[in-house]
Formats: structure tokens, sequence, C-alpha cells
């Protein structure tokens, strides 16, 4: 019983002990951990939108050149698994580093993250600008509205609300997957537990815990995220009831 309750007191000690690591990582080697994957997911779902909103919109473009392109760039990166993504972005970009670029494995992992989720973010992009009524473009033209207006205040703005759960998913699926990124050293969360446990055959009783704990803060953020996500869509609802209560 006696070395049960020193086992847990270890424990607990030598995980509080390391949180500081495992969020912020560690010192002089910083931002790293947990906030490591945060910034990598964050950047990678807003530069990865703006990747998405292009493809998306030339997937439904009237010419068939640029449909064609575009369809095959996001099948071609929505078909290769991110591991294997990430270890051709970091080979292709090894070029540059002989030339003498200072491209680190953090550039390759943001390149290689960007490309994964701009791809599978125009396919939402694509299906929510599918999803707009028409008699609503239609009123849009009627009242004057450019091609260009039509498509930026009417089509993308509804399928992005259309589309926000989708979205929601996409960012929390990306923000686990950063932990892929462990194979080329990024000082991501992963990557950080598996430094605090190191190679030292003494913090093996703590392998189960320490994993629990990172699994905790990876279910922590999705938990928030997805939070956040309901009470917009709640928000839009209201809104919207109270905008069709006025027009009726």
């Amino acid at each position: 019983m006696l070395s049960t309750k020193l086992s847990f007191v270890g424990e607990l000690d030598f995980l509080l002990r390391n949180i500081p690591n495992l969020v912020f990582g560690f010192p002089g080697h910083r931002p790293g951990g947990l906030l490591m994957s945060i910034l990598l997911a964050t950047v990678a779902v807003a530069l990865g939108f703006v990747m998405a909103v292009v493809l998306g919109s030339a997937h439904e473009s009237r010419q068939r050149p640029l449909r064609q392109v575009a369809n095959a760039t996001i099948q071609i990166f929505r078909g290769i698994p991110l591991i294997l993504l990430l270890l051709i972005v970091h080979q292709f970009l090894g070029i540059g580093r002989r030339m003498g670029l200072q491209l680190t494995p953090l550039v390759s992992a943001l390149v290689a993250l960007i490309l994964y989720s701009g791809a599978y973010q125009a396919e939402i992009v694509r299906a929510g600008l599918q999803a707009v009524p028409e008699p609503l473009v239609d009123s849009a033209r009627l009242l004057g509205s450019s091609r260009r207006q039509v498509y930026r205040l009417i089509k993308l703005r509804y399928a992005l609300f259309v589309m926000l759960p989708a979205f929601t998913g996409q960012a929390i699926s990306l923000f686990k997957d950063t932990s892929v990124v462990l194979i080329l050293g990024v000082a991501e969360l992963m990557t950080v537990a598996r430094f605090v446990l190191g190679s030292d055959v003494g913090n093996t009783p703590y392998w189960v815990s320490l994993f629990l704990l990172v699994g905790f803060f990876y279910w922590l953020v999705a938990f928030v995220l997805s939070s956040l996500a309901q009470r917009m869509e709640r928000g839009r609802t209201t809104i919207d009831l109270v905008h069709s209560q006025v027009n009726y």
C-alpha cells in the first residue's frame, strides 16, 4: 500500500515538474510543446484557407483548364498521407538547403501542413459554394451586384457559415495531426513528451501517465474549438431567426 502511494506521488511530481515543458517547450528552446502544436495548426489552417479559397473558386470556374488544375492539386495533396507528404516536402526543400537557403524542419512542417490543410479545406469551400441557393444569387444580381460582389458578399460568406462545422472538424483534425511532425524533430507536444521521457530507464513507470496527460491536452484544445464553433452556430441561428421574423 505504501509503495503504491509512493509511486503515485512520484508520478504526480514528475508530471507537475514537466507540465511547463509540455505546454511551452524546454527553456531556451521555446515555443515548443502544446504551444508549438497550436501555432503550427493555426498558421496551417489560416494559410491553408487562403489556398482553399483559391482552389475552391477555381474548381467552380467556367474555364475547364482552371478546373482541371484545381481538381488535380486537391486530389494530389488529399491523396498523399501526411507523414509521406512531410518527408517529400522536407526532401524537396533540402535542395534549397544545398543552395545555401536556411530552411529548417519547422519550415518543411509548415509547408506540408499548409498544403494538406488547404487541399481538404478546398473541398469544403467547393461544397459550400455549391450549397448556395440560386434564388439568393439571382436576387443579388437583380439588385445590381457585380459578379465579384456576389461571390465575395453572398456566395463565399454563405459557404463559410454553412460549412462552419466542417471547417471546425478539419481544424481539430489538423491540430491532432501536428503530432506527425515528430518525425522531423520539430518540438511540438509529442516530440517534447518523448524528450521528457528520454533514454532514462528510470522514467519507464511514468510512460503511461505522461501520455495520458498529453492526450488530455489534445482533448482540451479540441473541446475548446468545438465549443466555440457551437456557440458561433447558435449565434448565427438566432440572427437568422430574427431576420426571418422581421421579414415575415
